[in-house]
């Protein structure tokens, strides 16, 4: 047995995680979701190591932590810092508050429970995550919800216990939409081999526990996966140099570890400030361009190879200036292997010169999308997609909150779930063609049904588009684009209907 752990987090999905994953190294597990409820845990549970989020409701870790450095019972425990905040400032901070060292949000969980050891053994921990990448996040939160239904149904289910049929169903619909998404196809299959049981009640007793035993395996297996890149990115890249500028150490390593050496001869090097002086020993450069350094990088005469920057919407004014054709744009957050795409396209494929495009003026209104969901991973998806395609959006968990958020938003377009709990999207947009007020809101149908009956009343009620989970966010924001430059409609609304295939 490897020892004893306390995870004091409020985040359900992290600490979830981070518990199965440490629980299968052999560690003895307990966790608190407040200061408060550490203290119970402690009474009666003496951790080596405590996992310290830093952003606590009411105490918060910071100051939890300096209390139990007070305490003499805990001068041989060691804590670790769990923080979505990892500049120079706040590492400082937890350092000066008692804590031993730090792990960044969201937790990477190839090599989390690797990195927990090394730090037991008093290594310093290294392969943190990056807090800005959304979709880590996303698939975290997954891969933490399914391991923690599959292990609860299955010790039902051997308990000789039954599982309620809805509960399930709506388990695997997410499971279902979110994995084709996500790019885990093994998981989508499983969950809807689930649904099929589902409908068979008359089946083997023993086959629903099979699947979901099959489908903890998936789980496992795609959390501990490494990512794989397209054979032809590997290489298009082959034998590159790329320097990474205003970067982190935990920032460079996410595009290192997506390049491993079998797939991917790159070498990816972190730069000083000034690296403009250091161009000619490279293929292309990655620059942080919300690093304080990076203004002096923005400046055309700066760039005499292939850059890819990676910053908020605020800096696209300054981008437009940089050299056409050789110069690319990442909105944060960003994703590794978006980064590395990117760096294909101007390395290999170099796109034509061309005039930069004419920016939209600063005082121009953006276009407000409301998103009606009840899945928060799929909201997160989705407003990140809006966000890339310069629009702001809103976000609703049921069909109440969506018809109030329409009147508080006033949105110029609505992409809206059919599934939604309280009023399903079909009721929710009949509501909203009955109004003078917003029956002329374009609405995209999101739904993972794909009978003729539905699209056919879609078409009914008024929907402009309709397309079926799973789908791509870049899609969906393309589609929505459409569907307001169109508006307004005349009186016949036609609904084009897609398909992922």
């Amino acid at each position: 047995m490897a020892g004893q752990i306390l995870i004091v987090d409020d985040d359900q999905t992290q600490s979830k995680l981070a518990g199965v994953l440490l629980q299968e190294a052999g560690w003895v597990i307990r966790v608190a979701g407040s200061a408060e409820q550490a203290r119970e845990v402690l009474q009666s549970f003496q951790p080596q190591l405590i996992l310290m989020d830093i952003q606590l409701p009411g105490l918060d870790g910071l100051q939890f932590t300096r209390l139990l450095r007070l305490d003499p019972a805990y001068d041989g425990t060691k804590i670790l810092a769990l923080t979505a905040y990892t500049h120079a400032t706040d590492l400082d901070q937890a350092r000066l508050a008692g804590c031993d060292g730090y792990i960044s949000k969201p937790i990477d969980a190839r090599n989390f429970a690797e990195v927990v050891r090394h730090f037991s053994c008093g290594m310093h921990p290294s392969g943190a995550s990056d807090s800005r990448d959304l979709l880590a996040e996303v698939r975290n939160s997954f891969f933490a919800e399914g391991l923690d239904r599959c292990a609860t149904i299955l010790k039902e289910l051997r308990s000789g216990g039954g599982v309620a049929a809805e509960v399930v169903r709506r388990i695997t619909h997410r499971w279902t939409d979110l994995g084709g998404m996500l790019g885990f196809p093994d998981i989508a299959d499983c969950a809807q081999r689930i649904e099929e049981l589902l409908r068979r009640p008359e089946g083997p007793d023993d086959a629903m526990e099979r699947a979901f035993e099959v489908a903890y395996h998936r789980f496992r297996a795609a959390a501990y996966a490494r990512p794989e890149l397209p054979r032809e990115l590997a290489a298009g890249l082959r034998g590159a140099r790329v320097a990474l500028a205003g970067f982190s150490n935990e920032e460079v390593d996410r595009i290192r570890n997506l390049a491993p050496a079998a797939e991917m001869q790159i070498v990816v090097e972190p730069v000083a400030s000034k690296w403009t002086n250091m161009q000619d020993e490279y293929d292309a450069l990655v620059v942080n361009a919300c690093a304080p350094s990076a203004p002096s990088a923005l400046r055309p005469e700066k760039v005499r190879i292939p850059a890819v920057f990676v910053g908020s919407i605020s800096l696209l004014p300054s981008l437009a200036m940089l050299p056409a054709g050789t110069c690319d744009f990442v909105l944060a957050p960003w994703d590794a292997k978006e980064v590395l795409v990117r760096l294909f396209r101007l390395i290999v494929k170099p796109a034509p010169a061309r005039a930069p495009a004419a920016l939209p003026r600063s005082a121009e209104r953006r276009y407000r999308v409301l998103i009606a969901d009840d899945d928060p991973d799929i909201q997160a998806l989705v407003s990140h997609a809006l966000e890339e395609a310069k629009m702001e959006s809103t976000a609703a968990a049921d069909g109440r909150q969506a018809l109030d958020a329409v009147r508080q938003f006033s949105p110029h377009a609505i992409v809206l779930d059919v599934d939604m709990p309280d009023l399903d999207g079909f009721e929710v947009l009949r509501r909203l063609r009955r109004n003078s007020v917003t029956a002329n809101i374009p609405v995209l149908l999101l739904t993972s049904y794909r009978d003729e009956s539905d699209i056919n009343r879609g078409r009914e009620y008024g929907a402009d588009d309709y397309v079926t989970k799973p789908f791509l966010p870049a899609d969906v924001a393309n589609r929505v684009l459409k569907m307001i430059s169109a508006a307004p409609r005349g009186p016949t609304r036609r609904l084009s209907f897609r398909s992922p295939g």
